[in-house]
């Protein structure tokens, strides 16, 4: 091989290690931010634009506006017992920080302060606070405000929860 190809393939691996190395620090920086208060994070969302929900979550979720608040039931995962409940008050943090409302401390797939669930027009909505690996309703990956309702699986890092009322 002639030498300048070398030379190119040895400064290639040098800017890949550089990108591996701000990669890293950038990751170390994120989780090592003082965590969000609960207060900081409670303040409501503006309106949620979420998709009109299918009649049939549509009829789920007028359960929910029946005066009983719905709670999360810890269903798996390594860092709550299976069966916990949560009741879900106007608004609450999840995360592997002290100062969440539901703390999940041995999950090291959740962030700090990893996801928030609130309450918002006569509804209930998860959402995901910029964690590091996401937040999943019903196996699906979330980008904003979404609505949940009975029967739907929230995953949280490693743990999952079940909504009820």
């Amino acid at each position: 091989m002639p030498v300048s190809l070398l030379n190119l393939f040895k400064y290639l691996l040098v800017v890949l290690v550089w990108l591996f190395f701000l990669r890293v620090l950038r990751a170390i920086w994120v989780e090592s931010r003082p965590e969000r208060s609960p207060i900081m994070v409670s303040a409501p969302a503006p309106a949620p634009t979420v998709a009109q929900p299918k009649a049939s979550r549509r009829a789920k979720a007028s359960v929910f506006s029946s005066g009983s608040a719905p709670k999360l039931r810890a269903v798996a995962g390594t860092s709550l017992e299976s069966g916990a409940e949560f009741n879900i008050t106007s608004t609450i943090t999840i995360g592997r920080g002290q100062g969440c409302n539901i703390a999940i401390p041995r999950d090291t797939f959740a962030s700090s302060v990893h996801a928030r669930v609130y309450e918002h027009s006569n509804g209930y909505y998860v959402e995901d606070l910029d964690s590091t690996n996401g937040t999943f309703v019903n196996g699906k990956k979330i980008s904003g405000p979404q609505v949940i309702v009975s029967g739907d699986r929230l995953q949280i890092g490693q743990t999952i929860f079940e909504v009820s009322v």
